[in-house]
């Protein structure tokens, strides 16, 4: 698995693309949904599924590590929400936190690691 992860309109889409040579038919953009397409090379967009998932009751890190090895050959592209002043509603910041503790499962698990800032990855791992 490969993380990509950096702020919001960062490039993390872009660098993908540019990177590791993804058309857009290979791209499961996790919107409104509350499971992922596993058949998908790419899933972008891991904390707004996260959020879903929170709205609906489910746990998210439970999700993540139950699916760990069907993502195992995928690249997750994720914003980082954690920057920044902490929500003052309960929702927000327990999705801040799901994503924050997803992110790091992921980290843990992945092969390579990339922090996108302005368009220029960092190989963190």
């Amino acid at each position: 698995m490969i993380l990509v992860f950096g702020g919001a309109y960062q490039g993390k889409l872009e660098y993908v693309i540019g990177n590791y040579g993804v058309q857009e038919s290979e791209i499961f953009h996790c919107d409104n949904n509350n499971e992922i397409d596993f058949s998908a090379k790419v899933v972008c967009g891991l904390e707004k599924l996260i959020l879903n998932l929170i709205n609906i009751g489910a746990d998210p890190l439970e999700y993540i590590s139950k699916n760990l090895d069907k993502i195992d050959d995928k690249i997750i592209i994720c914003t980082d929400i954690s920057s920044g002043v902490v929500p003052t509603d309960p929702v927000m910041r327990q999705w801040r936190e799901a994503v924050g503790r997803c992110m790091a499962m992921l980290a843990a698990s992945a092969e390579r690691v990339v922090r996108i800032f302005c368009g220029i990855g960092t190989v963190l791992k």
